[in-house]
């Protein structure tokens, strides 16, 4: 079944590339070394992902590094480009019907036409610059988490939230510094990590020393992650090595005490068939506790509620990353981002402080959330 899932979606996947292809190739005039150009470049982008896995564990960090970043910023330009030209369709459909456009104006305007065909590339640019840009804005998130199961003379507790790093062929020193500082401007008493700190290659990001990086965190309390999807990807044995490595404490079905009255408790992945049941972790634990749920996908909301968990922290679905991905997210999750309560339970979703190949953001945002436990008055 899900060889046919994958099949189906890969036949899909190209068709619409090469619907994308088809319609700039029109607009091109006909100029031959424009369109041999044209169709080796294009050929590039389609095919550098399928380059880049198959073979990325033989290729030199460069030309790895240099086909992830062609395909999969190509992967976001042609979902602009494919939202364009069904536009341009649209618009071509009803005029069929209600002939508001001279057809001949229509034809030469969609058709071997450098002016058009410069619109509809430097749309797509622009589109991406200022997604590029709203990537490297991070945003700071804010909580104050307030309970009665801290005591009246207990200072706050400060946990900062990341997720979604995805540190590899995109992301590496350089950028991780940068955030490393910010995490420790924060003064926080513990980080918590909610799952794809890799992205597909724990190899590759230790031998980008980022383990080294890592640990200049500053968290006297320390720094704990539950596994995510990609930490599967990326060999789930290299990535917990990378982990320790980091000084990156792993809470894989499984729970610990930070403080008298804060307790950790880290899940699995959902993808992996034989995670514990919530309910099996947490059997025994006194309520009394502040119990704060690691669990990188936000599945099965329901169940941190039924087993009286008092905040949640997920990431994984990236807010969608760009728009129109966030609606097809907002589908298939109860609660795609952001902050929400159920009963005495509240979940929040962080759209990530990384990003899953091309940096862009539209419409969502990179963040990082602070959230301030603080004794409440019963």
């Amino acid at each position: 079944m899900k060889v046919v899932f994958f099949i189906s979606a890969l036949l899909i996947f190209l068709s619409a590339n090469y619907y994308v292809a088809l319609r700039l190739y029109q607009l091109i005039p006909p100029n031959f070394l424009v369109r041999i150009a044209f169709i080796t470049i294009i050929t590039i982008c389609v095919g550098a992902l399928f380059v880049f896995f198959p073979l990325y564990k033989s290729l030199s960090f460069t030309m790895g590094s240099l086909l992830y970043r062609i395909g999969t910023a190509w992967f976001i330009a042609f979902a602009y480009f494919f939202l364009i030209f069904i536009l341009i369709d649209l618009v071509k459909l009803s005029n069929k019907a209600f002939h508001f456009i001279d057809k001949d104006l229509i034809y030469s305007l969609t058709h071997q036409n450098y002016t058009s065909f410069i619109v509809v590339i430097s749309t797509v640019v622009v589109l991406l610059f200022l997604g590029n840009l709203n990537y490297h804005n991070k945003r700071r998130i804010h909580f104050n988490i307030e309970t009665t199961k801290l005591s009246s003379d207990q200072e706050r507790i400060r946990v900062v939230g990341i997720s979604d790093l995805h540190l590899g062929y995109t992301i590496g020193a350089d950028e991780l510094s940068e955030w490393v500082k910010i995490i420790n401007a924060e003064n926080p008493d513990i980080v918590i990590v909610g799952g794809d700190l890799i992205d597909n290659n724990a190899e590759i990001v230790v031998s980008m020393g980022l383990d080294k990086i890592l640990r200049n965190i500053e968290a006297p309390l320390g720094v704990y992650a539950c596994m995510g999807n990609h930490e599967y990807i990326a060999g789930i044995r290299q990535s917990i090595a990378f982990y320790e490595k980091s000084n990156i404490k792993i809470l894989k079905d499984t729970l610990l005490m930070v403080t008298d009255n804060l307790m950790l408790i880290g899940r699995d992945d959902v993808s992996n068939a034989n995670r514990k049941e919530l309910s099996a972790i947490v059997n025994g634990v006194d309520d009394n506790l502040f119990k704060l749920l690691l669990d990188h996908q936000p599945s099965n909301l329901e169940q941190a509620e039924q087993q009286n968990i008092d905040l949640q922290f997920s990431g994984h679905t990236h807010n969608g990353q760009v728009f129109p991905f966030s609606l097809v997210v907002e589908t298939i999750f109860e609660n795609p981002y952001g902050m929400i309560q159920k009963g005495m339970t509240k979940i929040y979703v962080s759209s990530g402080l990384g990003i899953w190949g091309g940096k862009f953001r539209l419409g969502t945002q990179s963040e990082y959330a602070v959230f301030d436990i603080i004794h409440k008055q019963s």
